[in-house]
């Protein structure tokens, strides 16, 4: 016999209030996954480039950055162009959590880069790091956020 998986109210809540990507992850995974949906624009980019767009996530970091070893719980990356970017991508990924203890994730933290250059052959992105010069943003997501606004202002130090 085959048993139906119970979701959380939680779950549900968050996989109607978001994308197709929110449903298929609350009903296959429940509360190990949660999807974030992010919005993320530049300006000043040179016209006609093509750049890659990375989109990480990470579960609660201490300071504004995660550290060099932390590993995201999410990840996406695609090909963009300036106009794209200056308009506002949107983009979603799920978040892939391992349960913690007391039920309290904290509020994820969510960064995106570009760099110049089509995606590479890894499908998500979780591999990748900016590099020296790449243009970023950093957010924190708090609860019940829908979208995430990214405006990618930095550089990361050569």
């Amino acid at each position: 016999m085959i048993r139906a998986k119970r979701l959380s109210t939680r779950s549900v809540r968050s996989a109607a209030a978001g994308s197709w990507i929110a449903l298929v992850a609350a009903t296959t995974l429940g509360d190990a996954a949660d999807a974030v949906r992010a919005k993320v624009r530049a300006d000043g980019l040179s016209a006609g480039r093509v750049y890659r767009l990375v989109v990480q996530s990470y579960d609660r970091q201490p300071g504004e950055n995660p550290g060099k070893y932390a590993r995201p719980i999410g990840s996406v990356q695609r090909s963009v162009t300036a106009d794209e970017l200056r308009d506002g991508v949107h983009v979603s990924l799920v978040e892939f959590r391992q349960k913690i203890a007391d039920g309290v994730a904290g509020d994820p933290l969510i960064m995106a880069w570009i760099d110049v250059g089509e995606p590479d052959l890894e499908f998500d992105g979780r591999m990748a790091r900016p590099r020296a010069g790449s243009v970023y943003g950093v957010v924190k997501r708090s609860a019940g956020q829908d979208v995430v606004q990214i405006s990618l202002n930095r550089k990361v130090a050569t």
